[in-house]
Order: structure tokens, then C-alpha cells, then sequence
């Protein structure tokens, strides 16, 4: 599974994310997919800025929301790359579903593309964005409504991004949250990342911690 998940890359520059991404191609061309017209238009000069610095100069804007190019994603499988930034987790996953970028999704992957994410986007490739709904819900309601915020499942695991942003109260509620849940929850400090083999199998790179069943420890990480 050629998958990547990430705090906040390019953000914070990882090294092994890049070294992954360019066996794609030299340059490889990427799809920049944003949830939101408006947030996108004014991030993509700035991703274009901090991809080029990465060497990754070939970045192309995609749009799910007000301005979606039918005939651009219908050909998603000619990018090396198909990367979804940051933004609202919960916003993003509908404009996902309302354009049937899932099922495009799904076939790169299957057509061995590498897919990659940041914050709100990497928590797409996951099994449930519910994690986001804890900032301002209690546990006990996102633990009753987590089904209808199931994501697109290429990994069995949950992600938090941003890890060392969090105070401990809503750490807590994190801690508490993953008791409800029979799968890990996986989270990642800025410039950590996971790198999948598959579903289940993958190597965390930078500061991250495993929520499992009401405990949280710390993961041992590649260099």
C-alpha cells in the first residue's frame, strides 16, 4: 500500500516522506487537493513554494467544492501523487462523498499511486474522523454518533494530527474516547509522519504516541 500520513508536510520538512515520494518519479506530478475553494485558492502559492523547496516542483491545484474540474479528477490516475491538505475534517469528508472522490481514491491506490495527507486530510485515509468532533463535543456524544463519521478506511486506525499543539484536558478526552474503540488511535507531533506497507503495517517517523484502550504510549520511531 503506497500511503502516507502526516502532521502538517510541507510544513515541517520529513525526510523520509520525501525520500518516498521522489521514487515516484523525478519530479513526480502531484494533485494538491483542497476541501475548500476559498482556503484553497489562498494556500496553493504557498504550497507551491514549500513543495518546490522539498523538489517537488510539478503541483497541480484540484478543487471539490465551488469550482470542481469533473475531467480533472476523472483523470486523478495520471498524477504520481495525489495529496490532500489540511482544513476541516468534517467538511472535507462531505465534499469528498458529494464529488465521488472516494471511489477515485480508492483506484489509485489500487493502481499503485502514492496517496499522502495532511491534518484534516490525512484523517480521510483513516477509519473515522470523529476525532475532530472531541475540540467541541463530549466523548459520550461522539462515541454515540462515531458511525456516521466513518472516513475511507485505508488504515484501521484513527489519526490525531498535530499532537504536540494539544493541552492535556483535551488529551484526556482523547484517552477516554480511544476506551470506546476497539481500533488504535495514532497520533502524530508536526513533522511526524506514518509510511504504510499496508493497512496495518507501517513505520511512524518522528515524535508520535498509540492510544489504545484507555492507555497512551509512546511509539518507538525510525530515524
Amino acid at each position: 500500500m503506497n500511503l502516507i500520513l502526516t502532521s502538517d508536510f510541507p510544513s515541517t520538512v520529513n525526510t523520509a516522506v520525501c525520500n518516498r515520494m521522489r521514487r515516484c518519479s523525478r519530479p513526480p506530478k502531484i494533485a494538491w487537493i483542497s476541501p475548500f475553494t476559498m482556503l484553497g485558492r489562498e494556500r496553493y502559492p504557498r504550497a507551491q513554494e514549500l513543495f518546490a523547496s522539498c523538489g517537488f516542483p510539478d503541483l497541480e491545484y484540484c478543487d471539490i467544492d465551488e469550482e470542481p474540474d469533473d475531467g480533472q479528477l476523472a483523470r486523478l490516475d495520471e498524477f504520481d501523487i495525489i495529496y490532500l491538505t489540511g482544513g476541516d475534517p468534517i467538511r472535507f469528508r462531505h465534499n469528498i462523498e458529494r464529488t465521488g472522490l472516494r471511489s477515485r481514491i480508492q483506484k489509485c491506490l489500487e493502481a499503485g499511486r502514492l496517496i499522502m495527507g495532511a491534518s484534516g486530510g490525512a484523517m480521510q485515509l483513516t477509519a473515522n474522523v470523529s476525532l475532530f468532533r472531541l475540540t467541541s463535543t463530549t466523548v459520550e456524544e461522539v462515541v454515540a454518533d462515531r458511525d456516521g463519521y466513518k472516513a475511507l478506511g485505508f488504515t484501521d486506525y484513527e489519526l490525531l494530527p498535530h499532537l504536540n499543539r494539544f493541552e492535556p484536558p483535551f488529551l484526556e478526552r482523547v484517552r477516554r474516547y480511544s476506551e470506546w474503540v476497539s481500533h488504535d488511535i495514532i497520533a502524530v507531533a508536526d513533522g511526524a509522519a506514518t509510511l504504510h506497507a499496508s493497512g496495518d503495517r507501517f513505520t511512524c517517523v518522528g515524535c508520535a504516541a498509540r492510544f489504545r484502550r484507555g492507555i497512551m504510549e509512546e511509539i518507538q520511531t525510525a530515524e
